[in-house]
């Protein structure tokens, strides 16, 4: 099964969480390329192996072997994935994670984006590092090592910044000056904080104070889609997950990821994903592992 952009985007995080790590592994498959798109959460990639590019906030850097990039809430960021393996994990996470690890001190220094070519031995500390955090991510007991590991992992960034490759000119300024995301940030908040996607049209432009018509307009400017293709595909995005990462049955993800019964979830599941989900279930195991 061939990767699809949308497993990297607008990522719902599971409930009580303030981060989310997911372990890819692709082989032999096409070039793919993520579209240009932003959300509220940070993110890091690591990569073990890759060929490509990524662009943030209009500036495009090679990625290799070994890249470490780092992604501000609301960057603008889009990204192509070539070569024969490509094999990386994906860090997500809130910003009030910072306060959570006791880093407010140095959470200034996170707010630029930031890409690496590690040397071999920061990349085995790091390789080394996110294997352990997977791992202990599946253990409820081990939340005070998983601190502490995400600890060692956001002071490495922050005191990699000297050796930003964007200009400090242009990066992450011209989204966060944009008067439209200004008006949608409210809306993005919501979406994030009552982990909920059931809200109409109507509900959400009256969260960011605009009439329909203007909401409409400014939501399409900034996300190249409308509102209601939005809210299917992030629910749809939730269920990726969860049928890559629980046991759960279809009809309980359906219902989880409030679509109103299994058959309307599956008919928008395949339209989206162009598999059902129970061949995107089968599939996943030789894909993708999340952590």
């Amino acid at each position: 099964m061939a990767a699809h952009p949308l497993s990297f985007e607008n990522i719902h995080l599971p409930q009580g969480k303030s981060y989310y790590l997911r372990r890819f592994h692709f082989i032999d498959e096409p070039s793919l390329e993520i579209p240009t798109h932003f959300h509220m959460l940070c993110e890091v990639m690591l990569f073990k192996k890759i060929k490509g590019q990524v662009g943030i906030d209009g500036q495009s850097i090679e990625l290799n072997d070994n890249s470490l990039v780092f992604v501000p809430s609301l960057a603008m960021h889009e990204m192509e994935m070539r070569g024969e393996e490509r094999e990386f994990s994906l860090l997500q996470f809130q910003r009030y994670l910072y306060s959570e690890l006791a880093l407010l001190d140095v959470a200034s220094q996170l707010e630029k984006p930031l890409v690496l070519q590690l040397n071999d031995q920061q990349a085995g500390y790091l390789h080394s590092q996110f294997a352990w955090l997977e791992n202990v991510d599946n253990n409820n007991d081990g939340r005070n090592l998983a601190h502490s590991l995400l600890r060692t992992l956001f002071l490495f960034l922050a005191g990699q910044q000297s050796r930003c490759q964007f200009s400090t000119e242009k990066n992450a300024t011209v989204l966060k000056e944009n008067k439209g995301l200004a008006k949608i940030i409210p809306l993005l908040h919501h979406l994030e904080n009552h982990q909920t996607l059931n809200l109409s049209l109507q509900q959400a432009a009256d969260i960011c104070g605009m009439s329909r018509y203007h909401f409409s307009r400014v939501f399409k400017s900034l996300f190249a889609q409308n509102y209601k293709d939005y809210l299917l595909k992030r629910k749809i995005n939730t269920a990726v997950a969860m049928l890559s990462d629980s046991k759960q049955s279809i009809t309980q993800i359906a219902y989880a990821c409030e679509f109103s019964d299994s058959a309307y979830f599956c008919a928008k599941f395949k339209q989206v994903m162009g598999m059902s989900p129970g061949q995107f279930r089968q599939s996943t195991q030789t894909v993708l592992s999340f952590g």
